[in-house]
């Protein structure tokens, strides 16, 4: 099976492109509702000063999913990952074989696509730096270290300081803002490609059937060779 996507004509380029937008559409809007609820919460305990640790881990849970999702959407630069940032980067190369007129990207957009790229990084491992600030942060010597070697303390909590929720939301709506701004040229690029603008429409389907896995299923057979 073929694993990277191959761009043989100008219908091609519209159709990655489609599929871009309609994946940042869908993961941004439930990024806002995330917002939403964190808003609610807020507003529900104006002068709550914590929260339930199991309510704030699984709010937590899913907006950091949807983060590492939007970040290698946009700013992945892997060989053969999708990413907008790699197919606009392809979109200029072949702009006159294609017939269109394409600007560059403004510094702001190369910026965020940049930070979206290097945040993507950082979100795919564990930097031992975290290791070393832990062990700076609580003065773990290694006094401390042979002293307490025997027993190995996994930390729980029953809450967290309000300021995670706060901050959480905070950083919701600057990855929105900016994916909007990316999404705001995306739309230009695909209305260069066709020649006229754009229309986004919301279709609404009562069930999502997983027979839609099928195409997820043979993409995972491609990239393991079977």
């Amino acid at each position: 099976m073929q694993k990277e996507f191959k761009f043989n004509d100008k219908t091609d380029y519209i159709f990655y492109l489609s599929e871009l937008i309609t994946d940042l559409l869908q993961k941004t809007d439930r990024l806002k509702k995330y917002g939403q609820d964190i808003e609610h919460l807020i507003l529900v305990n104006p002068n709550a000063k914590l929260i339930q640790a199991e309510i704030y881990e699984s709010i937590s849970d899913k907006v950091n999913r949807l983060f590492q999702y939007l970040f290698n959407l946009l700013g992945d630069e892997s060989r053969k990952a999708v990413s907008y940032r790699k197919f606009r980067k392809r979109l200029f190369k072949d702009k006159k074989t294609l017939g269109i007129e394409l600007g560059e990207l403004s510094e702001s957009e190369l910026k965020t696509l940049a930070e979206f790229n290097s945040l993507r990084n950082w979100g795919l491992h564990i930097p031992e730096s975290l290791f070393i600030q832990k062990k700076e942060f609580f003065k773990m010597n290694s006094i401390f270290i042979e002293t307490n070697k025997k027993t190995i303390p996994i930390p729980t909590y029953e809450y967290f300081e309000i300021q995670f929720l706060t901050e959480m939301k905070r950083e919701i709506q600057e990855v929105i803002d900016s994916s909007m701004v990316i999404l705001e040229r995306m739309k230009d690029d695909y209305a260069v490609l066709i020649g006229e603008q754009v229309k986004i429409e919301y279709e609404q389907n009562q069930v999502k059937p997983y027979l839609f896995m099928t195409a997820v299923q043979n993409s995972w057979d491609s990239q393991n060779g079977k």
